[in-house]
């Protein structure tokens, strides 16, 4: 099945397969569909598994285009964000979505709802914050979704979730997207469609981690983890390999850095939510030519990244949230093939492997430098040293 047959128009699927997506998964199977036959959905699906998608295309081929149609709540401003990529790499002239959250000017947010915003990405706190300044009007919403509800609750948002949506006084469509599910997040969902809707469990559609070899290096000290890198590098000597990093900082910092090393055996590059679709485009076909060997990336600009022939995952930076962790070394182990994924944890960080070990239930393997890769300074001679 493909996304042209679950009745998605033809410039949404030709997007798609400009970032290398075109068969959908399994979530997006079941709920496009379902989406836009103006059903409500519970959704049990985790992060990495193609669920952003599953809501964006149907509510995008349903949308008539008028001020504040849909309201797409989320936990977090990198969740916001992600989000906002994905509806921007659909390249929908006629979509216009933005992005709302705290801790940044309200003023820039309150211009853009001014000149008509159709999809409001938004977190609860700031939602409301326009709503009570009678900024956000959300009387003539159709669409509601409620991404990561589990951690929505987790983080404390009930109240404001259901603030919210007892605001709505129209009848709108309600899609709830979440991990797993508690009685709380059931009974929402049936207040909030009155008692009207289809449940989707798609947990086990999630991106195996069976095939891929997972390791991890301690490490003491952060200003070590570095040095620890390429000492890595030399021992695994990885042939094509993708290097996450939990920030557009921390990508730009890494790849100035391997690039000023002299007699590096790779050839590097970054893929950053800041480029624009071409350089996205030409830098992937680097790439997937082995052209670019060692690519860096935050979760945000590797949506949609899929690669046959990527050795090795490397987590430079340990991931925050243990689902972003399988959808990060989901991009190795492809075509039945065996890859290998590596990650950096700094003794601070250590409690987060183990959210890891809990979500995947299996232990990831520690491993330890050998005393001669700990007394080699390394044949990369670093002029920042």
């Amino acid at each position: 099945m493909n996304f042209t047959e679950l009745g998605i128009n033809e410039h949404s699927v030709n997007e798609l397969k400009k970032i290398n997506i075109v068969k959908p998964t399994p979530v997006q199977q079941k709920a496009i569909p379902l989406i836009l036959k103006g059903q409500n959905i519970m959704a049990q699906a985790r992060t990495g598994s193609g669920k952003t998608l599953a809501f964006v295309l149907p509510i995008i081929e349903r949308l008539k285009f008028k001020r504040n149609e849909a309201l797409i709540l989320v936990p977090t401003r990198e969740l916001a964000n992600q989000i906002y990529e994905v509806i921007r790499d659909l390249g929908n002239s006629r979509v216009k979505a933005f992005p709302i959250y705290g801790g940044v000017s309200i003023n820039n947010q309150i211009n853009k709802l001014d000149n008509g915003i159709n999809i409001i990405i938004g977190t609860p706190g700031r939602i409301i914050d326009l709503y009570k300044r009678r900024n956000l009007r959300l009387n003539e919403i159709q669409f509601v979704v409620v991404d990561e509800a589990d951690r929505m609750f987790d983080m404390g948002f009930t109240p404001d979730v259901k603030f919210i949506l007892d605001q709505i006084k129209s009848n709108f469509q309600f899609l709830l997207f979440s991990a797993t599910f508690d009685n709380g997040i059931r009974e929402l969902v049936k207040k909030y469609s009155k008692n009207q809707f289809e449940f989707l469990n798609l947990s086990r559609d999630t991106l195996t981690v069976r095939n891929t070899r997972q390791f991890y290096y301690m490490i003491d000290r952060y200003s070590e983890k570095f040095k620890t890198f390429l000492k890595i590098l030399r021992r695994e000597k990885p042939t094509h390999l993708l290097v996450f990093v939990n920030t557009k900082k921390t990508a730009s910092w890494l790849n100035n850095k391997l690039r000023s090393l002299r007699n590096f055996d790779y050839n590097v590059d970054l893929i950053s939510g800041d480029l624009s679709q071409y350089q996205r485009e030409k830098i992937l076909k680097a790439f997937k030519d082995h052209k670019i060997n060692l690519l860096i990336a935050t979760d945000v600009a590797a949506r949609g990244l899929d690669i046959n022939n990527i050795s090795h995952v490397f987590n430079y930076d340990i991931p925050k949230y243990p689902e972003n962790y399988i959808h990060r070394i989901g991009r190795t182990s492809r075509m039945n093939k065996l890859g290998v994924a590596i990650t950096l944890c700094v003794k601070d960080e250590y409690e987060y492997l183990c959210h890891i070990e809990g979500l995947i239930d299996k232990e990831i393997k520690k491993k330890f430098l050998s005393s001669q890769d700990r007394q080699d300074q390394g044949r990369y001679h670093n002029p920042f040293y």
